[in-house]
């Protein structure tokens, strides 16, 4: 079945009164030919951008095509590889270059803060090494971490950096933010300011974000240890943590000049604003099954039908007709057209859906977490559609808030909405409703992290084998190292498969 837009506009009525991209990673972004100081206030923010820009460009787009949230248009040719399963070795260059080079950004910044006793500097740096370091090795596997950002003279001139085992980088991955975290000071006299893009200075902020990030990466490794992960996530809950909440949003905004657009937008312009993004039917789908009005924020719905129409993944080989077809939204920069309302759209890190979503996951295992997995699972689902963007975008599209939206789908009956709570309720049966919740509300916004927790769960459990696939029934698991890698490192450890589990996908 399909959303209607004419029909749930006048049920809405009832719902409003009745239900209140280099060598090395080292010298990337140097100029030889400009003498240039470096300060902590420059530093963060370029470091903070290129991750944006890798976040929001190449692995919101490798990973919304694998979590099935967009694919192919049958009118474009970009991305034809990412649906055939059948990327080049190359074809991860830009985000491996771009994520190294903000880490030697970020190391850099955290020994100049060290060096004038700029310690809330020193924490964030830290903050943001763990957490490009995950998306690295998330997104590679085994990967150079111990080696990787000593390239210069004084830290050991290292040219070829060895490769660390995936659970190690994990380890080194956690050390950085308990180290971290015994430097957050929020009363600290030197506080960062606008030249923090995220959070702007607040430390109060950033604890959130270090215990929510600290939650991802321990629930990240519960499939391949339970018993350790279940220990460190009870450990983290005994401190009486702080997480990401409603308006803690970890994000980069962005405006409408040509300086500051949505790195995805302007990624889309660089390919002179051919729309190759269409909206999968995976998603589109299953969201119009449940009543579910997000589809209308994270994808255009149709005028002439007031419907959202997703295509089957991978089927770009058939004859198309403009306007028949639903493309992702201006409000998660998927409109190559979309103008200010592309351009304007954030990228985001962590969201507070994520952490709650996270939160419930903790509680289902028994693992210390404050409050029922139940509350938290729906708290997870409104966050989402009181977000400010997709309450601002279900009010211009539908003329009521994002509020009573999430009130029609949660009254709707909708199989997703139905959390289990029986008696005998297993663990693992209450991880399906939360991932798959998970993975509708990151649609557009966080699609690498949707696709990882795919990878670590198996939820969805729904989505298809594109039907261009050219390497049969396997999903892909991993990137390919850059060509880079196998010439000039000599560590280089070979090529994986695309199809090979990392370390934590246990499926």
């Amino acid at each position: 079945m399909s959303i209607n837009r004419k029909l749930i506009i006048a049920l809405a009525v009832g719902s409003i009164f009745g239900i209140s991209s280099c060598k090395k990673y080292l010298d990337v972004n140097k100029n030889p030919n400009v003498a240039q100081t470096a300060t902590v206030q420059t530093l963060l923010p370029a470091a903070q951008l290129t991750v944006g820009t890798a976040l929001g460009v190449d692995l919101e787009i490798d990973g919304s095509f694998w979590a099935q949230y967009w694919t192919q248009n049958p009118g474009a040719s970009q991305y034809h590889n990412l649906d055939q399963y059948a990327p080049g070795q190359d074809g991860f260059t830009f985000p491996w270059t771009n994520l190294y080079a903000a880490n030697e950004n970020f190391y850099q910044l955290y020994q100049l803060a060290l060096s004038q006793k700029k310690k809330q500097y020193m924490a964030i740096s830290l903050l943001m090494q763990a957490y490009t370091f995950q998306l690295i090795t998330d997104g590679w596997g085994d990967v150079p971490f111990s080696q990787a950002l000593k390239g210069q003279y004084i830290d050991g001139h290292i040219v070829n950096p060895k490769y660390d085992s995936q659970m190690a980088v994990y380890n080194g991955i956690i050390a950085l933010i308990d180290t971290a975290n015994t430097l957050i000071n929020p009363s600290d006299a030197i506080l960062p300011g606008a030249d923090d893009l995220i959070y702007g200075g607040n430390m109060t902020e950033w604890q959130k974000f270090s215990n929510t990030l600290m939650l991802r990466v321990l629930l990240r490794m519960s499939k391949v240890n339970p018993t350790a992960a279940a220990a460190a996530v009870t450990a983290l809950y005994a401190t009486g943590p702080t997480f990401i909440g409603v308006g803690d949003d970890a994000a980069i905004s962005y405006g409408s000049s040509s300086t500051n657009r949505n790195p995805l937008y302007a990624e889309e312009g660089g390919l002179g604003g051919v729309q190759n993004l269409m909206g999968s039917a995976t998603c589109i789908d299953s969201m119009n099954n449940n009543v579910d009005l997000r589809a209308f924020v994270f994808y255009e719905y149709l005028p002439s039908t007031g419907t959202v129409v997703g295509l089957q993944q991978g089927l770009y080989n058939i004859a198309y007709s403009a306007g028949t077809l639903s493309i992702p939204n201006i409000y998660v920069a998927g409109d190559a057209a979309g103008n200010s309302g592309s351009a304007n759209a954030p990228v985001i890190f962590m969201s507070s859906w994520e952490s709650l979503f996270l939160q419930a996951e903790a509680a289902a295992e028994g693992w210390g977490a404050a409050g029922t997995d139940s509350a938290l699972f729906y708290a997870a689902i409104r966050a989402n559609f009181d977000y400010p963007l997709y309450n601002t975008a279900m009010n211009t599209i539908w003329g009521f808030s994002g509020d009573s939206a999430c009130n029609i789908y949660l009254t709707s009956g909708g199989y997703w909405t139905t959390y289990p709570t029986a008696p005998g309720t297993t663990p693992e049966q209450k991880l399906r409703f939360i991932v798959t919740q998970k993975w509708f509300a990151m649609c557009g916004n966080q699609g690498f992290e949707a696709w990882s927790e795919w990878r670590r769960t198996g939820y969805p459990d729904f989505l298809q084998i594109s039907v261009s696939s050219i390497i049969g029934s396997k999903f892909p698991k991993r990137f390919y190292y850059p060509t880079s890698e196998s010439t000039t490192n000599s560590k280089y450890p070979g090529l994986a498969p695309i199809t090979k589990n990392v370390w934590w996908d246990v499926l």
